[in-house]
C-alpha cells in the first residue's frame, strides 16, 4: 500500500521537514509521523511483511530521521535496514508509539525499511503452541491480546469431523474464575472438553477458524506478564457478559 507524502512543513534548521502520512488497512486507519533533514518522497506499508519502506532524497552528508510508529500498526521485534545494510538506530517505546531515531550518511536516493513482528495486535504464536489435530492442518496460530484470544486457521478439512487438542498452559491462556474458556468455531459458540489438561476440540469439514478466548498471557512480553494479567481480569465479567463482541 503506497501513500503519498502529506503537509511536508519546514520546523527549524535543525529539525528539517515534518511528514505525516495516512495507513489505512483492514479498515482501519493510522498516520505514520516523520521528522528529519532529508526529502521523504513515499511511504509504503505492507502489512504481509508488516513492514514500512521509505524512499528519501538527501542534499547534506550528514543525515538525520525519527519516525513515529503507532505500535498498534505494527510492533514487536524491529529490524531496521538502509538500502538492504541492517541498521541499529535508537528506539523508545511509548504508551502508544515507537520513536525510532535513524543517523545515517550519504547524499542522495536512499531506501529505508522497518520491519516488525506483529500487525494490529496480533502476534503468530505457531510455534509457542502444542496442539494436536486431526482430519486438518493448522495454517498458523495467532494471539489476540486485547481480546484474550487464541486463533486457529484450519486448512485441509477433507473429513466430515476433525479434532482440535490444545496442551493448555498458564504460560499461553488462563481460564476465567470459573476455570472455563470460551470456544467459537467459525464464530459460533461451541462446546469443548478437557482431558488430561488438553482443551479438546472438535469440528467439521466446513469449519476454517477456531478462537480460545480466557486470560490471556503475551509471550513476547514476559516482564510485564503480572500488569497483563491484572489489567485482564478487571475485564472478566464484561468479557463473559459480552462476549459475543469478541470474535
Amino acid at each position: 500500500m503506497s501513500v503519498p507524502a502529506a503537509n511536508a512543513v519546514p520546523l527549524s534548521d535543525m529539525t528539517g521537514l515534518k511528514f505525516f502520512f495516512p495507513v489505512k488497512t483492514d479498515d482501519r486507519s493510522f498516520t505514520i509521523e516523520a521528522t528529519g533533514n532529508l526529502q521523504i518522497n513515499n511511504l509504503d506499508f505492507n502489512k504481509n511483511k508488516k513492514s514500512l519502506t521509505l524512499d528519501i532524497t538527501s542534499s547534506i552528508e550528514n543525515n538525520i530521521l525519527e519516525i513515529v510508529i503507532p505500535s498498534s500498526l505494527i510492533s514487536g521485534d524491529f529490524r531496521y535496514y538502509l538500502d538492504d545494510v541492517e541498521l541499529f538506530p535508537k528506539s523508545k517505546q511509548g504508551k502508544s508509539s515507537l520513536f525510532v531515531t535513524i543517523e545515517f550518511f550519504g547524499i542522495g536516493e536512499h531506501e529505508i525499511k522497518l520491519e516488525g513482528t506483529t500487525y494490529l495486535d496480533i502476534f503468530d504464536v505457531s510455534e509457542k503452541i502444542n496442539y494436536d489435530i486431526s482430519n486438518a492442518t493448522i495454517t498458523k496460530v495467532e494471539s489476540n491480546p486485547s481480546t484474550n484470544s487464541l486463533i486457529f486457521s484450519l486448512n485441509d478439512t477433507n473429513k466430515n469431523f476433525g479434532q482440535l487438542s490444545v496442551k493448555l498452559s498458564d504460560d499461553m491462556i488462563i481460564p476465567f474464575e470459573n476455570n472455563e474458556f470460551i470456544v467459537f468455531v467459525d464464530g459460533f459458540d461451541t462446546d469443548y472438553s478437557i482431558e488430561d489438561d488438553r482443551l479438546i476440540i472438535k469440528f467439521d469439514s466446513n469449519n476454517k477458524k477456531i478462537t480460545i478466548i480466557g486470560t490471556y498471557v503475551i509471550p513476547e512480553f514476559y516482564e510485564i506478564a503480572p500488569l497483563v494479567l491484572a489489567t485482564s481480569f478487571i475485564g472478566l465479567i464484561v468479557l463473559r457478559k459480552y462476549k459475543k463482541l469478541f470474535i
